[in-house]
């Protein structure tokens, strides 16, 4: 309890809006834990990693001078503000770096939560309709077909149902579990059961057909993600192997003209029968097209991952789990070939 309320009380820096964004996405995460702790957890741990790299590029002599040379570079300022800069830098890189990973954990969480409860919706609405049938009220049909094979589902029932047996008003409870998801169906179906009892429709029939388009949604989705499984296989195979190949062959051709444009004589004028070779010198070095190479495949695999996420369930946020493959395979393919075509030029000269 203690460590609890020492985070709440960072977190309660955070404002208002920004506590209720961050219960949604812990609730939607399934992850059982005060909003204002989990953001005063996160806010001491940026403070902590901006410390430690602080002190790494303040206090190494060799990375202080290639930082402090290279802002000169750009803008010839003193050592103070250059430092002020640096620091100011490291705050904005370490804290857009943890919010981008802690955010995209959650999200691939919650994605994961979403596909659970979809494919398991479909039986539980009828096993609830059947229930009901049977004389069982709203409440007791759904805490009975709270089996154990429909998994977090059952779960989450379980725990929201109990507390309108305590008393708590059952609506509620149905509000607070379709906020325990991040699934439109699921909303939808809930907001239906909520207007069927309030209405006095019949309940029954209403889960019925919510069950026969749940399951009909989810078979759509099964088949347009197999008819569209070529388009996935070209976009993999573009990220993965044909851009860090054509990256790399690149890289090469142009270290080999930057070798043959040292062997050149100098044009003495411009008639001369050098001068049109000489115009093929390559305008940047390799390792300036490697370190592009490098971040143009960052950018490939993080937008290639998020059209593999669309085509396979819908949605953009479901590629996020695929960044680090993409991305890993891709720089093994870059490294590999590469490496090939320093032996196969080495074993020409």
């Amino acid at each position: 309890m203690a460590s609890k309320s020492f985070f709440e009380f960072f977190g309660r820096l955070f404002s208002r809006k920004q506590i209720r964004e961050i219960n949604n996405h812990l609730g939607a995460a399934g992850v059982d834990l005060p909003a204002e702790a989990f953001a005063g957890y996160f806010l001491l741990n940026v403070v902590v990693l901006t410390l430690i790299l602080a002190v790494a590029v303040f206090f190494i002599p060799s990375l202080n001078d290639q930082i402090v040379s290279f802002v000169k570079f750009f803008a010839p300022l003193d050592n103070i503000a250059i430092n002020v800069i640096v620091f100011l830098a490291i705050v904005f890189v370490v804290y857009f770096a943890l919010y981008s990973i802690v955010s995209a954990l959650l999200v691939v969480k919650a994605e994961a939560r979403r596909k659970a409860i979809e494919s398991a919706l479909p039986d539980f609405l009828m096993l609830v309709a059947a229930n009901i049938k049977a004389g069982m009220t709203l409440d007791q049909a759904m805490w009975y077909a709270a089996k154990p094979e429909f998994g977090l589902l059952s779960t989450e029932v379980k725990s929201i149902i109990k507390r309108a047996f305590s008393g708590e008003s059952l609506y509620n409870a149905l509000d607070e579990l379709s906020m325990r998801f991040d699934s439109k169906i699921f909303q939808r179906t809930v907001s239906l059961i909520k207007q069927a009892s309030s209405t006095g429709g019949e309940i029954a029939e209403v889960l019925e057909r919510t069950s026969q388009d749940a399951r009909d949604s989810y078979i759509i989705k099964k088949e347009i993600s197999s008819s569209l499984i070529i388009y996935e296989i070209f976009v993999l195979f573009a990220a993965v192997v044909g851009t860090p190949f054509l990256f790399a062959v690149s890289t090469k051709l142009i270290s080999v003209l930057e070798r043959a444009a040292t062997y050149m004589p100098e044009a003495k004028s411009s008639v001369s029968q050098f001068s049109f070779l000489q115009s093929f010198a390559p305008v940047v070095t390799a390792q300036q097209f490697f370190w592009f190479s490098v971040a143009t495949l960052i950018v490939t695999s993080v937008f290639s991952s998020f059209i593999i996420g669309i085509i396979r369930a819908g949605s953009k946020t479901e590629g996020l789990k695929y960044i680090p493959f993409v991305l890993g395979l891709s720089y093994v393919v870059l490294i590999l070939v590469s490496s090939l075509l320093d032996q196969f030029f080495v074993t020409l000269t």
